[in-house]
């Protein structure tokens, strides 16, 4: 392909437009610097300009050269309540890949890495630091040449034949987020916090003190009654707690993890009131309200599922694998988008919620739609059009991001939401070192912690 165009625009943007006549292929790339957090973002545009179909691989974000002498590599590892655990690694001749097929950000490979030179500290040194802002499968190359040149290069991972584009059709990649720095990495973190509070927090969160928070999940687990979550509203309150949470069990036929997800009706054997005199209590004592949710998920011992079967993703003729005893809907359907939005939009205008936990608690190992294609990448984007909507019709609700702890911990889930679950451990000793890694990227107002 050749350069036929450079673009820059007032605001510091650049558009670069290249084109490939013998495969009609168009790259556009952008990349724009924002100058109070000295964050660049860039992203890969891909336009089949041709009269065939365009089957698609691989699109990543736009390469970033790396010094040689950045000899260090920063990586992110872990795993369910261990997540974000600091990785260090020598730069080699070769490639350092991080891959993730989870179907969500995942605990085990979070898409940001740290590339930085030996002598670099907290407060001293040189050092670069990429994330991809997606909420999907993705994968991290840092490779060092024989010529000892490097790059970085980060990008959506697809299924083999899960993206193809038609004459006309464009692909635009998840947005990478840079950061440079010569003085050590509080400073490169200082570049992502900034921006982060500038870009990707709503207005009415701006500068807000974060509620101290109660969960009732460590406390009750699915043993709800009203009684005792009265009787727990009132030792909250006695805290110093500001926003009591019902977590996990208070919708229909939720007695177990085995049944339930899918039905999103308040469980009359619990609540025969509905959640009105629990929510009166809490209110009473001077909390705000707050509700878990698992809309992505359905259990097969449920009314959605017995009603609609054909709504989950699968890859038939395998048989389906149940994974917390659930199976994820297709959000893809325009018809299962639109059962989730009118639920949650019902809960939210019959009853004063102040926020939402919404959970997601298990991969999507088998991302196939009613045609057997994968379909993670146009899933990803259901999500995040999903929570837009719940969004625009409440947005005065505060929405956190979980998934079984830190699963989706991302700038592209936090265009929707405002904080984040960074582990389901609460356990003090483990988050010193689980926050320590999420505050690389994420300012500590996005941090969520409760009292459980």
């Amino acid at each position: 392909s050749r350069i036929q165009s450079v673009i820059q625009d007032d605001n510091g943007g650049l558009t670069i437009i290249s084109i490939c006549p013998s495969t009609e292929i168009k790259v556009t790339h952008r990349l724009a610097l924002d100058q109070p957090s000295d964050m660049l973002t860039a992203t890969t545009e891909l336009t089949n300009i041709g009269d065939r179909t365009l089957w698609v691989d691989q699109c990543n974000a736009p390469s970033i050269p790396v010094p040689m002498h950045y000899n260090k590599i920063l990586g992110f590892a872990g795993r369910w309540a261990n997540e974000f655990q600091l990785q260090p690694v020598d730069r080699f001749m070769g490639t350092y890949l991080r891959e993730n097929r989870s179907g969500r950000t995942s605990h085990d490979s979070f898409p940001g890495v740290i590339i930085h030179t030996e002598q670099t500290s907290e407060s001293v040194g040189a050092a670069y630091g990429l994330h991809l802002g997606w909420s999907g499968n993705h994968h991290l190359r840092v490779e060092e040449q024989f010529t000892g040149r490097a790059y970085a290069q980060l990008g959506e991972l697809f299924f083999p034949g899960e993206l193809s584009l038609e004459p006309s059709q464009s692909y635009c990649s998840p947005v990478l987020y840079g950061a440079s720095t010569n003085n050590g990495l509080s400073e490169l973190s200082g570049c992502f916090h900034r921006y982060i509070r500038s870009h990707l927090t709503a207005s009415r969160m701006a500068g807000k003190a974060k509620p101290v928070h109660f969960n009732t999940w460590e406390a009750m687990y699915f043993d709800l009654s009203l009684e005792r979550l009265q009787a727990l509203a009132d030792s909250a309150a006695e805290l110093g707690v500001e926003r009591f949470v019902l977590d996990d069990g208070w919708f229909k036929n939720r007695k177990s993890d085995r049944a339930g997800l899918g039905d999103w009706t308040v469980e009359e054997t619990v609540f025969p009131d509905g959640l009105g005199p629990l929510i009166e209590t809490v209110q009473a004592r001077g909390m705000e309200f707050g509700l878990w949710i698992e809309p992505e998920m359905v259990n097969p011992d449920s009314d959605l599922y017995r009603a609609h079967p054909d709504w989950i993703l699968s890859t038939p003729p395998a048989p389906l694998i149940l994974s917390r005893n659930q199976l994820v809907l297709d959000l893809t359907r325009a018809e299962v988008q639109d059962y989730l939005f009118n639920c949650i939009d019902g809960l939210l205008s019959q009853y004063p919620i102040a926020y939402l936990k919404w959970d997601m608690n298990r991969t999507i190992n088998q991302p196939g739609n009613t045609e057997g294609r994968a379909v993670t990448h146009y899933q990803t984007m259901s999500l995040y059009q999903l929570l837009g909507r719940v969004r625009a019709a409440h947005p005065l609700v505060e929405i956190e991001s979980c998934s079984s702890g830190g699963g989706r911990a991302d700038f592209g889930i936090l265009a929707y939401t405002d904080r984040i679950w960074p582990s389901d451990s609460n356990d003090a000793l483990d988050r010193l070192a689980i926050q320590k890694g999420f505050s690389m990227f994420f300012p500590a107002e996005f941090m969520g912690a409760h009292v459980g």
